[in-house]
């Protein structure tokens, strides 16, 4: 099999979020498999090579990522369609609507479409209109260069990085489905020997509207010195990442809603325990393995306190529980299942 995959999302903001990881981290397990020829968009290779399928792994919902005309039979990976699902927090403007109907349109004549859940799945099928057997589900995973770090590691990025000596750790993003007001609001209940660390490159100073619910929240909760916000962890720092999860006292998910909940397997997979809020993907994700709670603030710290509570010998029976349900997802297996969705499109 020839694929030719458009690798555009690593030269653009997208690289160092989470479309950059899956595009990265899934052609470099695709481009370990035998029996297929991976060829990446822009490059020389691409010029002369005729693929048997094309693949989007990125699909926006308002601009033009796919196109009418397809020449090839298409795949295309649809993360999650939450600008959709909370239509009135995410408002698309005149050009945005007049563009989500094109992408709709472009999406008629693709072979399948891959998604990252379950949950995202129903959501493509209410809100995008494709039908059911033509989304399939292939789970991602968390970075294998991502690992438990040792004390001294640990003792190294909190000096590096001037983290607090206790602190519960969220990593992500500031839009509105991530629920950030209500994660600030946290660290007003947590014990006064205990900090919040936010790490995403949103954290920092800018003219939006959630960079302003985070700061009113920060003066209404009066928890200015009990957040720290870190927005330069530079992209592919793997031993930085690892050991910041590895240093937290627990991993906070607060969402809304989640397409997959990356996160939430890295944390595991740094043996960090995890509390999440029990909606839409994250259930999938993260199984019985985290302590779930409600999307308010008071729930949340509950959870924390849970963790908080625990000896040293049932926190290690936890993490250790998390760890292994986390391994059950690889980028081996997601590459396969990939791969089988390229083989069924060219025999049907």
């Amino acid at each position: 099999m020839k694929i030719l995959i458009d690798t555009s999302p690593l030269d653009t903001g997208h690289a160092i979020r989470g479309i950059g990881t899956y595009t990265r981290l899934l052609v470099e397990h695709l481009e370990k498999e035998a029996d297929i020829t991976i060829v990446r968009s822009g490059t020389k290779k691409a010029e002369n090579f005729k693929p048997d399928i094309v693949h989007y792994p990125y699909f926006d919902l308002f601009f033009d990522t796919l196109p009418l005309l397809k020449k090839t039979p298409t795949i295309v990976t649809i993360h999650d369609v939450i600008p959709l699902v909370f239509a009135d927090k995410y408002p698309a403007g005149i050009r945005g609507k007049a563009k989500l109907i094109k992408q709709k349109s472009s999406l008629r004549n693709v072979k399948a479409v891959i998604t990252d859940s379950e949950s995202s799945k129903e959501d493509i099928q209410k809100h995008l209109g494709v039908a059911a057997d033509k989304i399939k589900v292939v789970y991602l995973a968390a970075s294998p260069h991502l690992k438990a770090a040792d004390e001294k590691e640990i003792r190294r990025v909190k000096r590096s990085y001037k983290l607090p000596k206790n602190y519960i750790l969220y990593v992500g993003d500031i839009n509105y489905n991530k629920n950030i007001p209500q994660l600030i609001k946290t660290a007003r209940y947590l014990p006064q020997n205990v900090k919040l660390v936010c790490l995403g490159k949103s954290f920092i100073e800018q003219d939006i509207p959630e960079w302003h619910w985070i700061k009113t929240q920060l003066a209404l909760s009066d928890v200015e010195n009990k957040v720290k916000f870190i927005a330069d962890v530079p992209g592919g720092a793997d031993a930085d990442m690892a050991a910041i999860y590895s240093g937290a006292i627990c991993y906070v998910q607060p969402s809304f809603y989640e397409g997959f909940g990356l996160p939430v397997l890295e944390a595991m997979q740094c043996k960090t325990p995890v509390v999440s809020t029990q909606n839409s993907s994250l259930v999938e994700v993260a199984s019985d393995q985290a302590i779930y709670v409600k999307e308010d603030a008071e729930s949340i710290v509950q959870g924390v306190n849970q963790v908080l509570g625990w000896s040293k010998t049932k926190r290690q029976q936890k993490i250790r529980a998390a760890f292994a349900w986390s391994q059950k997802f690889n980028w081996q297996k997601t590459a396969q299942e990939t791969i089988d969705i390229y083989k069924k499109v060219l025999n049907d």
